[in-house]
């Protein structure tokens, strides 16, 4: 360190100082809860190392930079790359296990989720990257002392988090639709709600556990570019995995006739979902459905629908 431009003092402040804030500011965007994978404590431990790693690298650049060690940019390269592989693994990990869901999430929503996981890497790095740029160019530049410094750092550090935050944040259902309560009725063998026919069931068992226990509701998009959307089979799957993750679904593996499924009344415009959960309620079967995250790929397919004015 005799021969670099920074001291090293400085350059263990700034360090550390933009170290902290990448890790914090990956904290600001990780939600985990119980009801995905990995879940707490595996995935805290996970995040922390990883935003530790690639903070640890934010920090380093400007540093290397200014030494002329232009061989330290390789380090991106390869963080990049170590971004892209663990949103391949988890890609793969969330695949291998949504085989064996009672309600799978779908291809689309795996995808979604691997992609969005991959992009929350780069908040570590570009925190710290530009925490360490401002904590030594004030301390360096203008001989503003350590607190000053910081606070500046943090600040900068907190802007980069919250852009971040703001681009991952993805508009949802209830964003595009309204959710109204829908009935449940037989006529015969077939399963309806609201006059859409939904399948035949044969057993009356299950008839009975659709009446008694049943719930079903309504989507009706606020447009027809958004009805484009709703109609998406990914996102129809999305939807279905959301309510299966926090009210259940009232059956066995082998209760053939219990499905979870959606299906388009084409002359609505309208979406319908029948559903048998193990907590019945109506309230929360909305809101879970109001907060299911609309799809990327979503949005570009059945684009049609945007450009039909009837």
């Amino acid at each position: 360190m005799n021969e670099s431009l920074l001291n090293e003092e400085l350059f263990r402040r700034s360090f550390i100082v933009a170290l902290l804030i990448g890790i914090l500011c990956r904290g600001l965007v990780l939600r985990v809860t119980d009801k995905q994978y990995p879940s707490r404590p595996q995935d805290y431990l996970e995040q922390v190392i990883i935003s530790a790693l690639s903070a640890s690298l934010g920090a380093i650049a400007l540093p290397a930079l200014m030494d002329k060690e232009f061989s330290a940019l390789t380090f991106f390269a390869v963080a990049i790359q170590q971004f892209q592989g663990l949103a391949q693994q988890e890609r793969i990990t969330l695949e291998n296990i949504d085989k064996s869901e009672m309600v799978p999430k779908g291809t689309s929503y795996v995808e979604e989720i691997a992609s969005t996981y991959e992009a929350r890497s780069y908040i570590s790095l570009f925190s710290a990257l530009l925490a360490s740029i401002i904590f030594i160019i004030l301390s360096k530049r203008y001989n503003i002392g350590f607190f000053g410094c910081t606070i500046a750092a943090i600040i900068g550090g907190a802007i980069v988090g919250i852009l971040f935050r703001r681009y991952l944040r993805r508009d949802s259902i209830g964003d595009v639709a309204k959710i109204v309560p829908a009935k449940i009725n037989f006529e015969g063998p077939i399963l309806k709600v609201n006059d859409i026919v939904i399948t035949n069931i044969g057993l009356q068992d299950t008839k009975k556990k659709y009446m008694e226990d049943g719930l079903a509701v309504e989507i009706i998009p606020n447009s027809i570019g958004d009805f484009g959307i709703v109609n998406d089979i990914g996102q129809r799957e999305a939807i279905l995995h959301n309510i299966f993750l926090h009210l259940g679904i009232n059956k066995d593996v082998d209760e053939k006739d219990i499905l979870a499924t959606s299906r388009t009344d084409l002359e609505k415009n309208t979406v319908v979902i029948p559903f048998i959960p193990i907590l019945k309620d109506m309230d929360s079967l909305m809101e879970v459905i109001k907060s299911t995250p609309i799809l990327e790929t979503a949005k570009g397919k059945q684009s049609a629908y945007k450009r039909k004015t009837s």
